[in-house]
């Protein structure tokens, strides 16, 4: 009997030690008296000395990212005007891949990074007439960051280049998005070359935030749950090219919403080993979907770590979700979540812990 006792009291010491750890020793300063802390450097403007703090330039969002607002597809000139204008969207979505301009002989060499979704090679937009109008709507007032998803590596160098010439009048966030590794399940797309993306991301431009994705399939008629998330491969490789490019600047991790549930743990593990970083989680609409997962999540890692990019019924989903575990409308603390989940298996563990020490003494 002394002998289980003794080892469950270590078992539980440990646990316990964990969770005071996280909670009250790791946690920053701000956190501690009960704000969340940034995970983003603040920089000012772009040409400053670190990326632009997302937070600082919504300030409405006020450390919960699951207030950043998104505009997808921003890909052609109607598009892009009407995003421009909507003061709900706060980060814009756009693709680029090699094309051609509407107009021109699409046998004219030589292509160009142009605003598209794969398989278009035809836009009404370039990257840098793109580039251009979202430059000039910021100076007019507009508040927009951006998010540019790279489809294919060939576009990367130049459009990187006009960025860094354009540096002194980007004063909005801009975020360098690519699926560089392959991820679940078994997706026939084929990942844009990670090292050759991060080192050129790296070089040119690191006054953005990274965003790191993997390629992802839900096969046709899966239905439910899915039965396999991200593994702890998938994030030990990531975290290896990371390390192997020295990258300081900000990153967020994409990690799509169906894989969740069977994640939670590895994403944690995740965000331990990379200093300021986030998670984005996205979602099809099509896509199985739980919505207690990501309040989960976000119980594990802070509001100030998880961005939400979601279609809208999903988003409505989860914030009835939300509210019903004890939260607001967007994860704001209510009295019926005043602590950090590790912080009450702390205390329920040193609780245990005393009564076998008690236990172990009296026998």
């Amino acid at each position: 009997m002394k002998e289980t006792a003794e080892l469950i009291l270590v078992c539980i010491f440990f646990v316990c030690l964990r969770g005071l750890y996280r909670n009250y020793i790791a946690m920053p300063d701000t956190a501690k008296e009960g704000s969340a802390a940034p995970h983003t450097e603040e920089g000012g403007a772009q040409g400053g000395t670190g990326p632009l703090d997302l937070a600082e330039f919504f300030p409405d969002v006020n450390d919960d990212l699951a207030k950043v607002t998104w505009g997808h597809g921003v890909n052609s000139v109607a598009r892009l005007e009407e995003v421009l204008q909507d003061p709900q969207v706060m980060m814009m979505e756009a693709d680029i891949v090699q094309g051609h301009l509407e107009g021109t002989e699409e046998d004219d060499p030589p292509l160009t990074p142009i605003m598209a979704h794969p398989p278009h090679t035809t836009s009404d937009l370039t990257f840098k007439m793109w580039l251009d109008k979202v430059i000039a709507a910021n100076q007019a007032g507009e508040k927009k960051g951006i998010k540019l998803d790279f489809k294919q590596l060939d576009s990367v160098r130049e459009c990187l280049d006009y960025l860094k010439a354009q540096n002194d009048k980007i004063t909005f966030p801009v975020w360098l998005n690519a699926d560089i590794l392959p991820g679940p399940v078994d997706s026939p797309a084929s990942p844009v070359p990670a090292d050759h993306f991060v080192s050129t991301c790296v070089e040119m431009f690191p006054q953005a935030t990274l965003s790191l994705g993997w390629t992802t399939h839900i096969p046709p008629g899966s239905g439910g749950a899915m039965t396999s998330g991200y593994s702890r491969a998938d994030v030990d490789r990531m975290c290896e090219i990371l390390d192997t490019h020295s990258v300081t600047q900000p990153v967020t991790f994409p990690i799509r919403a169906a894989f969740l549930p069977l994640s939670l743990e590895v994403l944690e593990a995740l965000l331990d080993q990379i200093p300021d970083s986030t998670i984005t989680i996205w979602s099809l609409e099509s896509d199985p979907f739980d919505p207690l997962a990501i309040v989960t999540l976000r119980d594990l890692l802070g509001a100030d770590a998880v961005f939400l990019d979601l279609p809208e019924t999903q988003m409505t989903q989860y914030l009835e979700v939300s509210s019903s575990e004890g939260k607001g409308a967007t994860g704001e603390v209510t009295s019926a979540s005043l602590l950090p989940t590790s912080s009450i298996l702390a205390t329920v563990g040193m609780v245990l812990c005393s009564a076998l020490a008690a236990l172990y003494l009296y026998e």
